[in-house]
């Protein structure tokens, strides 16, 4: 005869079990919406973090949350990057939301194409950023990204 064990008399069942709890519980909680605040945000809290969210539609109307490096630029949120989906959602529908302790703020984005204020957005990110800017993007300012975008509320 063969004996076959039940779930509850295998070894690491009740880990593995509250595992799979943690990460539904987790998973409830990223779909969660996240309220859009009519305010302002506090500028300063996007030069006091390393990296932040920004939210973007997909074409499906789905949410695309990205963890991005962000700096500011005379008082205005401005970023960077190559190609990809989050940048292609901007180029289809330029609202965005930045998401700051909790709260979003809702933003449009506008490309930069002046190749100097494209050098002033990289001088910022080298400011904030220091030798990690300089390490990962050791190209001539101005031209460390292929999209630049300033944002307006």
């Amino acid at each position: 005869m063969i004996a076959i064990d039940t779930p509850s008399r295998c070894i690491g069942y009740d880990q593995a079990m509250k595992k799979i709890l943690l990460l539904l519980c987790l998973t409830c909680l990223a779909c969660t919406s996240i309220p859009v605040s009519t305010e302002a945000p506090d500028l300063t809290a996007i030069d006091d973090k390393w990296s932040i969210h920004v939210v973007t539609l997909d074409s499906d109307g789905n949410e695309r949350v990205t963890r991005i490096w962000i700096a500011l630029l005379d008082g205005d949120p401005v970023l960077r990057t190559g190609e990809s989906r989050w940048w292609a959602n901007l180029g289809r529908d330029p609202a965005i939301r930045i998401r700051l302790s909790g709260q979003d703020y809702a933003y449009r984005a506008k490309l930069v194409d002046d190749p100097q204020v494209r050098v002033r957005v990289d001088e910022v990110f080298l400011a904030k950023y220091g030798r990690w800017e300089r390490m990962l993007f050791p190209q001539e300012r101005g031209a460390t990204h292929e999209n630049y975008a300033r944002l307006h509320r």
